[in-house]
């Protein structure tokens, strides 16, 4: 009996061709919406995950202004960080902005001072050379590429920081933008040279933009960042937060869920205009077919053959909207995606996730606010008098 109410269901779907399409594209709509943002924002928090585990690590502190706010200094002295007990290694990146003349421009430019240090924890902090050679001697600067053209120099010319004469060894090979790593900077926008001289041509506290500091295994995470505040406290530094991968990744999760949350709600709305739009098409079904009930009636249907009639009709479209949008979103989400990397030059672009979870639960959502959407009709088909349906004109 079922496989024939199931069977009836598709015909009389096919039967209404053009209002069947019409009501399905309502829930193809919400049901692409609501699927395009959240495969995003699965996609964006699973890219931020493996950022932070490359910039970060996960047997990692980071020290930083407290909000994450690498515009801003803090003060501390990496030395003794690393001397700190169950501390590994660490880095502190600092830049200085110093007056630069060069072979042909001159002006105030943002100064990093780098220690070799940095490639270890940081894929960005690898500095890429385009020509020339890396730094292997005191009084040697790389430029960044834009660098070298606002300067006019290249690779053997000489160039002074705060009146300090230093050799271009190397220029960097361009950059797009700025990441985590470097401080919102971009290399290309820098002149690099070693930390020690960078302190010597700024001497004073050292300020930096943030440390991260990697514990060797095993070590108790709790009592290193205990010492570690001991020391921001030693040194006067009261703005320094500590953050380690976990602390990382949730704080930033939680602000992409609330805003998918929010973005959701609204993509929401889309699809209850869209089961709406099945209550009316069932209720106008359930007036178009009135004398075909009676006839089901008298051929010994029972009120809850009829019901399950209406129920899968209407299910059936809001499942068939459900599966055309959970394509449409997808590809919605790639394209999204693909423009945001091009308008916006973003490295290492993220991708739309797609799990099982949101496949089944996109299509079982769907389902259901179409077969809730046709209760009540179908309610009143299964209520309808026999006689009386079969007398209605």
């Amino acid at each position: 009996m079922i496989l024939d109410i199931l069977r009836l269901s598709f015909r009389n779907i096919r039967h209404r061709g053009l209002r069947s399409w019409l009501t399905v594209i309502g829930i193809l709509i919400g049901t692409a919406a609501v699927v395009a943002l959240i495969s995003v924002g699965q996609g964006l928090q699973r890219a931020i995950a493996q950022r932070v585990e490359q910039i970060v690590g996960y047997n990692t502190i980071l020290i930083t202004a407290r909000g994450l706010n690498l515009g801003q200094r803090i003060r501390l002295d990496i030395e003794a960080i690393r001397a700190i007990p169950g501390v590994r290694s660490a880095i502190a990146v600092r830049t200085e902005t110093a007056y630069v003349e060069g072979p042909g421009g001159k002006g105030f430019l943002t100064v990093l001072g780098y220690d070799p240090a940095m490639a270890e924890f940081v894929a960005e902090m690898n500095l890429t050379v385009a020509s020339g050679r890396d730094l292997a001697a005191p009084g040697e600067v790389l430029l960044g590429s834009r660098t070298a053209r606002v300067l006019g120099a290249d690779v053997g010319d000489g160039v002074s920081i705060e009146g300090k004469k230093f050799q271009v060894v190397g220029v960097l090979q361009a950059q797009r933008a700025g990441g985590f790593a470097t401080g919102g900077l971009s290399l290309s926008d820098v002149l690099v040279i070693s930390l020690p001289e960078l302190r010597q041509l700024f001497p004073g506290p050292e300020l930096v933009h943030y440390a991260v500091v990697r514990l060797v295994d095993r070590a108790d995470m709790a009592l290193v960042r205990e010492r570690i505040r001991d020391h921001l406290r030693a040194v006067g530094e009261r703005n320094a937060a500590l953050t380690d991968f976990e602390d990382l990744t949730r704080n930033i999760q939680s602000v992409i869920r609330g805003v998918q949350a929010f973005l959701a709600g609204i993509a929401g709305i889309a699809l209850l205009v869209g089961g709406v739009g099945v209550m009316n098409t069932m209720y106008t079904a359930v007036l178009e077919r009135t004398r075909e009930i009676g006839v089901l009636k008298a051929i010994g249907a029972k009120d809850s053959h009829v019901l399950l009639l209406f129920l899968f009709e209407s299910g059936l479209m809001g499942l068939a909207g459900g599966a055309l949008g959970l394509a449409s979103g997808l590809g919605v989400a790639w394209v999204a995606t693909l423009v945001v990397s091009r308008m916006f030059e973003a490295q290492g672009a993220f991708s739309p996730a797609l799990t099982a979870s949101l496949v089944f639960g996109s299509l079982f959502f769907a389902f259901v606010v179409g077969a809730v959407s046709g209760l009540f009709p179908a309610i009143r088909a299964a209520k309808l008098p026999p006689v009386e349906a079969l007398r209605y004109e």
